[in-house]
């Protein structure tokens, strides 16, 4: 699959699996957070249902994949997508159609938000 486009597509699905693997890693690593690996989007569903309950000073409850979306896109200044929106409010959705150094960033952000946040339930 991809080389049907000749060297132009070859070279983007090399990219977008390059940004996946590296973002299923990423998220792999981190406590509390579940992933399967997508074998044909361009995005992640991640399960971050283990932070809600999760009290926050200056913020609150992370109650949803809403709140905790809202609180990432405060704190770590990264825009995701709560999973209510598809009807899991378990997970969150991030795209990996961006840069792989602009994903690298996100993750770096989002790992330094949630430092202090310790999931509420135990995985």
């Amino acid at each position: 699959m991809g080389y049907a486009g000749g060297e132009t597509v070859s070279v983007m699905v090399k990219a977008f699996c390059e940004r996946r693997d590296f973002l299923v890693k990423s998220f792999g690593e981190m406590e509390g957070v579940k992933i399967s690996e997508p074998q044909g989007a361009f995005y992640l569903f991640l399960d971050f249902s283990s932070y809600f309950g999760a009290e926050i000073d200056g913020f609150g409850a992370i109650n949803g994949s809403e709140s905790l979306c809202r609180y990432l896109l405060d704190k770590a200044k990264v825009a995701l997508v709560p999973g209510d929106a598809f009807g899991e409010d378990s997970c969150i959705r991030i795209s990996y159609a961006a840069s792989l150094s602009t994903l690298m960033e996100a993750v770096d952000r989002i790992k330094k938000a949630l430092i202090s946040v310790k999931p509420a339930v135990p995985v």
